[in-house]
């Protein structure tokens, strides 16, 4: 039988989850906004690149020059767009592995096992190894989000006047 102590103990153990699922949300939201945007301004692109080919002014200086550029910038969004995917897949996992861990916690009170312990440990370790992979993903987007916002002003710099 637990006391009321060993239940006040048990939810303080359950606390630190709460804390990283927390922190899991706060790096979700900023990822699924990078991620809406990335989607918006691919859309965006995509729409252009439509009324381009539409319209009649095929024989203008910069028209080749801005399908090509489009050309050029459509499949590194494309891959964005899928790291970033990746990225609140990767913090979803890791957002559901603290909240089975919270469970472990307290089956590992209840049953005063060292094993389930253990095993509960582990479980946490993984789901902050895995909060760190999608972390990681979403470095590797923001490198490729400053490369492409670097090519696209360095491209419409080397421009001129005709």
């Amino acid at each position: 039988m637990m006391s009321a102590a060993d239940v006040a103990d048990t939810i303080q153990l359950i606390i630190a989850p709460v804390v990283l699922i927390t922190a899991c949300a706060l790096i979700q939201n900023a990822v699924l906004g990078r991620y809406a945007s990335v989607g918006q301004y691919m859309r965006s692109l995509a729409l252009e690149r439509l009324a381009l080919l539409r319209s009649d002014e095929k024989a203008d200086v910069f028209y080749l020059e801005r399908l090509q550029e489009i050309d050029r910038q459509m499949p590194l969004l494309i891959r964005r767009h899928r790291l970033l995917q990746n990225a609140a897949l990767i913090i979803y996992s890791a957002t559901s592995i603290f909240l089975g861990s919270m469970f472990a916690i307290a089956l590992a009170v209840a049953l005063n096992s060292s094993i389930v312990a253990s095993l509960t440990l582990t479980l946490f370790l993984l789901g902050t190894g895995i909060l760190l992979l999608g972390v990681l993903s979403i470095s590797v987007e923001i490198r490729m989000s400053h490369r492409a916002i670097c090519y696209e002003v360095n491209s419409i710099a080397a421009l001129e006047i005709l």
